[in-house]
């Protein structure tokens, strides 16, 4: 199975002490080397794969030692034992979608090479553990990481998409679960070497999620054997989740292809263990669990099932069962592998053939000048006589599934004529005008899940519309063109709101006359941007305004070619427009002492205690969303709003030979408080909305190197 030893070797030493020439040459050839650059971000150096593996897992202990834990202890349903009650449903959704049961299953079938790399990076984990027990928290009780863990992470956090896509469902029924969805968004687009200055294919990957807890994306590079590339993954995951290699660039946005269902299940009026199914009464199966929390106590909890899948929900006399399409016989690992050493964009096709990626939007450009999409996911083939955005009949053999569609029948697109394509979480007809995808030439769930916008198709958001602005007037997109789309500011459409204000004719004022030349960027310097936020906020509360909204937005015209339509407002509507204005200003005066603050003043990133001004917006009911897409939490005592979610590991990569790359994390690599790079991104590159060079290359790294430390894996 390979190497097996115990001995590690650590030699870590600062930039001026006997730094090789260049990293992975001389002395350090041959050998498993960690670097880190200056902003901490890990650069791996390995013979072989499995080493590579190995020394990723030991760089994510070291960045993220408490995370990463968690993560696992979530995947085996045992998050109570760290956080106590407020853990209970987490971890009875884990046990019961059977993410540690199908990890065990699935390695069962992987082959000797899949199960080498996967234990090689479990053990680069553990060992880092050994190393270092220090840093082992309290609540981890198990001796070690193994393979079983690590899959049942990966099975987690992505077929978390399709348990949400049931809940939805159940939602839509009008049945509010005990289980929350999740909050997800990301942007992708593509440019193909056609419309770029260079003549090279541009592709941004930019995921939205949580900065904290699970979804906190790691940064790194790895030279090892044949996986090299750049890009991020999840603490307790091993190759590169959204990133480049040598030859291939690969992003993912949510959106997808229907991947779950509910079914409604009657209950007997007799017995409400029991269900109708054909005309018979089954048994709803009971599952006693033993959750133990972090004082030692424990507490038994029964979980239930039917033939169809575990129920999420009871009412009266009815109950509802969810069935996700991913079972034990999918191999997260295998469509990941897939796209690590894919050679050109037929490796993301091979990925999705696998029927093992959770459903989203996949783009990739590749050094060839391909771009490529695919809307993938492991689709069940359905009656379509049925409605499956909401809970069907479960009593009947008409809506069992009929099977799994290949991916062939999912929509996808190669080069397409356009020259750019995007997909900022909206359905595939408002990827680009004239777009090639169209709903009544496919069934709706492979076309889109219905938790994605109020119909299949015939809408889209402020930032997809945002993107095709930009990318369709731009023919000789340069680098640094590029490089400002992916931090752009300005929300779509502004400009029809400072033409509602001016129309509605408030009271002139030096506040009016500073919004009326406003530029429409959330800038973090600008006066115009906090001025339009407080008075859309104004106008969102009061009668009418959704109205009004409704009345003027209009981002589904740029993808049908058209001219937006006229906006046409009562005069009880362009009444509440100037109170508006009044209300938002008076409320700006109220918070500050005065209207002559910045968006900054108001919006921040940082970490823990400390944060700095930064720019951008979110949130589309107040028209405020940008393609640099941040989410803000509640108003302190100060009237600040703190980032906590949003654009989460953003990268523009440009597909030349070799390929060049930028990015930026939102906060800092490291969860330690005491490190230089707890949160130093926050306070300079993305507060400054200024990628940096990935350095991913190792003539480009030589001159940054903070640490090197030697690693001697065992697999």
């Amino acid at each position: 199975m390979g190497r097996r030893l115990a001995a590690i070797v650590l030699l870590s030493m600062s930039a001026c002490q006997m730094t090789p020439t260049m990293p992975g040459t001389g002395r350090d050839q041959d050998r498993t080397v960690l670097y880190r650059d200056t902003w901490g971000i890990p650069h791996i150096y390995a013979p072989t794969v499995e080493d590579g593996l190995y020394a990723q897992g030991w760089a994510q202990a070291e960045d993220r030692p408490q995370q990463l834990l968690i993560n696992l202890k979530i995947a085996m349903g045992e998050l109570t034992e760290v956080i106590g009650e407020d853990g209970v449903t987490a971890s009875l959704s884990s046990i019961m979608f059977g993410h540690m049961r199908n990890a065990q299953a699935a390695l069962e079938t992987m082959n000797e090479t899949e199960v080498r790399r996967i234990t090689a990076f479990a053990n680069g984990i553990s060992d880092f553990y050994k190393a270092n027990p220090e840093d082992v928290p309290a609540f981890w009780q198990h001796d070690g990481v193994t393979p079983q863990m690590i899959d049942a992470f990966g099975r987690m956090f992505l077929y978390n998409w399709s348990i949400d896509e049931a809940i939805g469902d159940l939602i839509r029924g009008g049945v509010q679960p005990d289980f929350m969805q999740t909050q997800r968004g990301s942007n992708q687009w593509a440019v193909s070497p056609s419309r770029t200055a260079d003549g090279h294919a541009i592709l941004l990957i930019d995921p939205h999620l949580s900065w904290f807890g699970v979804s906190r994306f790691w940064e790194f590079r790895i030279h090892a054997g044949e996986l090299k590339g750049s890009g991020v993954g999840l603490a307790g995951s091993p190759y590169i989740g959204l990133g480049h290699n040598e030859n291939i660039a690969w992003a993912m946005t949510t959106g997808g292809p229907d991947t779950a269902d509910t079914y409604e299940l009657t209950l007997n009026p007799d017995n409400a263990n029991q269900y109708m199914y054909e005309g018979e009464w089954r048994e709803i199966e009971q599952h006693p669990i033993t959750l133990r929390f972090p004082d030692g106590s424990e507490r038994v909890h029964t979980w239930e099932a039917s033939h169809h899948g575990p129920l999420i929900a009871r009412d009266g006399s009815k109950a509802y069962a969810a069935r996700i399409a991913y079972d034990n016989g999918t191999n997260r690992n295998r469509a990941w592998e897939k796209l690590n050493f894919a050679t050109d964009y037929r490796g993301a096709v091979e990925a999705c053939a696998t029927l093992s990626m959770f459903p989203q939007n996949v783009m990739v450009a590749d050094t060839s000048g391909n771009t490529y999409y695919q809307r993938t996911g492991r689709v069940p083939v359905r009656n379509l006589d049925y409605n499956w955005s909401k809970p069907v009949d479960g009593s009947v053999a008409a809506t069992e599934w009929r099977g799994i569609h290949p991916a062939s029948d999912h929509l996808q697109v190669l080069n397409p004529p356009h020259g750019y394509m995007q997909n900022c979480n909206i359905p595939p007809d408002a990827m680009m005008p004239d777009s090639p995808f169209s709903l009544d030439q496919q069934a709706d769930y492979l076309f889109s899940s219905a938790a994605h916008g109020p119909s299949f198709d015939g809408w889209t958001n402020q930032r997809g519309a945002r993107a095709i602005e930009l990318l369709a007037a731009d023919d000789e997109i340069t680098i640094d063109e590029a490089l400002a789309y992916a931090v752009d500011t300005r929300p779509y459409g502004y400009q029809r709101w400072l033409d509602v204000l001016h129309t509605a004719q408030p009271p002139e004022s030096t506040e009016l006359a500073e919004m009326m030349s406003w530029n429409g960027e959330l800038a973090r310097n600008n006066r115009g941007a906090l001025k339009y936020y407080y008075w859309r906020k104004a106008l969102d509360v009061v009668a009418g305004g959704k109205e009004i909204r409704t009345a003027v937005d209009d981002h589904y015209a740029l993808v049908e070619g058209r001219e937006p339509k006229a906006i046409a407002l009562s005069d009880e509507q362009l009444a509440i427009v100037r109170q508006s204005w009044a209300d938002g200003m008076a409320k700006l005066r109220s918070d500050f002492g005065h209207t002559h603050g910045t968006w900054g003043d108001v919006f921040r990133v940082g970490r823990d205690d400390v944060s700095w001004p930064v720019g951008g917006g979110g949130g589309d009911h107040l028209g405020l969303t940008t393609l640099r897409s941040m989410g803000y939490g509640n108003e302190d005592d100060n009237h600040q709003r703190h980032g906590n979610r949003g654009q989460t590991s953003t990268q523009i990569v440009v597909l030349s030979k070799p390929v060049q790359s930028w990015i930026y994390l939102p906060v800092g690599q490291s969860d330690r408080p005491d490190s230089p790079h707890y949160r130093d991104q926050a306070e300079t590159v993305f507060g400054e909305r200024t990628l940096k060079p990935s350095w991913w290359l190792p003539e480009d790294l030589a001159g940054h190197i903070e640490s090197r430390t030697v690693l001697s894996p065992r697999y």
